[in-house]
């Protein structure tokens, strides 16, 4: 199957009544073709999960550098009870702290635009995770498509129609180019949102300024997917389906008669 032919496929050749009786001509084009179509499903994919996983580690580094600001907010920070017992050390013993009760600590509420902050940062790195890890699987579910079990080149023929079947059945390819991606940019729209929320809780200012670009970019690419037409869906265009007898070659877009095998095996 991994087999690179001289032979130029310019046109699907024509299908032979009985295979084999013409030389094995057909069954070449057939797994010239079949291999390249997966090795660019594959390379592409491949380098989509590449750059998932970067954007996603640094995504998540940047994340976490933000957690670690806000969260401390929700706790009281023993620092204060340390320099409100030094204040009333150097005033002579003379302030208002008599028990634990009294430190500040004890009367500590966390502000309460400090909660929504927390919860999106944490919700916008749990995706950036999740997309992490979905790459990871979908690494590996890639080095198992190409990988081959030997039993000879109509063995491995039968081989490669079941996980391209399973693949488009469970619609793997979608899932790793369209969900993954739409996860770390819904987790990157979450992080700005929460951003903006944490500045508003530092300086007004600051946070307009910063909102008002943020807006406008989302509502310009908002703009641009509504204006933008959908891509056109070929009406004729269907998956490879098994038929009594014969099996639909999905590589070759055609109807193929193969003798009567069962490809669940």
């Amino acid at each position: 199957m991994n087999t690179r032919f001289e032979e130029k496929l310019t046109a699907i050749p024509e299908i032979p009544k009985e295979f084999g009786e013409d030389g094995g001509h057909f069954y070449r084009y057939y797994d010239a073709l079949a291999d390249e179509i997966d090795e660019d499903m594959v390379k592409s994919l491949k380098a989509q999960l590449d750059g998932i996983l970067i954007f996603a580690g640094l995504f998540a580094g940047v994340n976490s550098a933000f957690l670690a600001l806000t969260l401390p907010e929700m706790s009281p920070d023993p620092a204060d009870d340390t320099n409100a017992l030094l204040l009333q050390l150097v005033t002579g013993g003379n302030g208002s702290i008599h028990s634990a009760q009294d430190l500040p600590s004890a009367s500590f509420t966390a502000p309460s635009r400090i909660f929504p902050v927390n919860i999106l940062f944490s919700l916008s790195l749990s995706l950036a995770l999740m997309a992490s890890f979905l790459a990871v699987l979908g690494q590996k579910w890639l080095v198992y498509y190409r990988k081959r079990s030997g039993g000879g080149a109509e063995a491995q023929r039968w081989e490669q129609l079941r996980r391209y079947l399973g693949a488009k059945r469970w619609r793997l390819e979608a899932i790793l180019d369209d969900i993954l991606p739409s996860l770390l940019q819904l987790g990157l729209v979450i992080f700005c949102i929460s951003f903006v929320l944490y500045l508003g809780t530092l300086s007004r200012p600051i946070c307009y300024t910063v909102a008002v670009p943020i807006g406008l970019a989302l509502a310009c690419v908002l703009a641009m997917a509504s204006i933008v037409p959908p891509l056109a869906i070929d009406p004729t265009a269907s998956d490879s389906v098994l038929m009594e007898g014969n099996v639909a070659l999905p590589v070759l877009g055609v109807p193929v008669a193969f003798q009567r095998r069962d490809v669940h095996q």
